[in-house]
Order: structure tokens, then C-alpha cells, then sequence
């Protein structure tokens, strides 16, 4: 729930931001853009597999973000290999991923299939798909540094429009 202090903030903010909309949207349009560029090139070109696969992993680790321990600092040591390996992530199936994507199930099966030549994703059980460690190997060390230092550097464009 917002905090009295910062509901007090959005009139406030949404001033600013009609009177800076411009260069706002153009800060972020930059920002989509780019990573959609980064995307696009990252999985040569085939955005439902992106799709499929941030499905998959927003219902594999959800949980962990979900819970009072989120902003505990050992939060990384959970979402290790270990957790993985260990079968303590949820999986789901064509059917939920479907459900979640909009997308055919005859499609999800084909990017499952390609997840699981990439390595990115394994079956754990008759019909259940989970993430394995390899995407975050894949993705953390420079992809996702990447995408984080251009997202902080958008938001201090756009903070310092608004605050012009």
C-alpha cells in the first residue's frame, strides 16, 4: 500500500509529467527500443520465444518475489541452481502458458521445444516445463547488467525532466 507521503506525490507528479510528456515518452520510447533491439537479436528474431520463456520464468520465480523475503540481501543464494536443481521452483505447462500468453498451444509446444534444444528450459514432470540455470548464465552477466545500467540511466533522464 502507498505510504500517505507518496499518494500526496502523484497530483503533483502527474503535473510534471503533462508539462514534460514529450520528452518523457521520447526518454522511453528510446529506452523500449533499445531493448527491444537487444531482444530481438538476443533470440534472433523470434519474440514468442522471448515471450514463452519470460513466462515461464516470471511463474518459476514469482514466488520468491512474492514473499516478506524479498528484500532480503541473501535472496540471490535462493534463486542459485541449487533451487533449481533441487525441483524448489513451480513449473507450468502449455496449457497455463497459453492461458498467459494468448498464444496457441501448438505454438507454446514448438518454443518449449526450442527452449529445451537451447537448454533454457527442462521437463520435470509428464507435461511440465521449468527453467534451468543456463538462463541465467545466458543472460546475467552482460545482457541483463546492460539492460539495468540503460534502465537507470532512462529514469535519470526522466527524473531530471520532471524535476526541470
Amino acid at each position: 500500500m502507498p505510504t500517505q507521503d507518496a499518494s500526496n506525490r502523484l497530483p503533483a507528479e502527474k503535473e510534471r509529467y503533462q508539462t514534460h510528456q514529450n520528452e518523457i515518452s521520447l526518454h522511453m520510447s528510446h529506452f523500449f527500443l533499445d531493448y527491444l533491439r537487444e531482444i530481438y537479436k538476443a533470440f534472433d528474431g523470434d519474440l514468442a520465444l522471448v515471450i514463452v520463456l519470460g513466462e515461464i520464468a516470471h511463474h518459476n520465480l514469482s514466488t520468491h518475489f512474492s514473499k516478506p523475503e524479498v528484500m532480503h540481501p541473501d535472496l540471490a543464494k535462493k534463486l542459485e541452481a541449487a533451487d533449481v536443481n533441487n525441483h524448489k521452483l513451480p513449473s507450468c505447462n502449455a496449457y497455463s502458458l497459453a492461458q498467459a500468453t494468448g498464444m496457441p498451444r501448438e505454438t507454446i509446444r514448438r518454443k518449449i521445444l526450442r527452449l529445451k534444444e537451447l537448454g533454457w528450459v527442462e521437463q520435470v514432470a509428464r507435461a511440465e516445463i521449468r527453467i534451468t540455470p543456463k538462463v541465467g548464465e545466458h543472460f546475467q552477466p552482460d545482457f541483463n547488467f546492460k539492460l539495468m545500467t540503460n534502465l537507470l540511466q532512462t529514469a535519470d533522464r526522466i527524473r531530471t525532466s520532471l524535476d526541470s
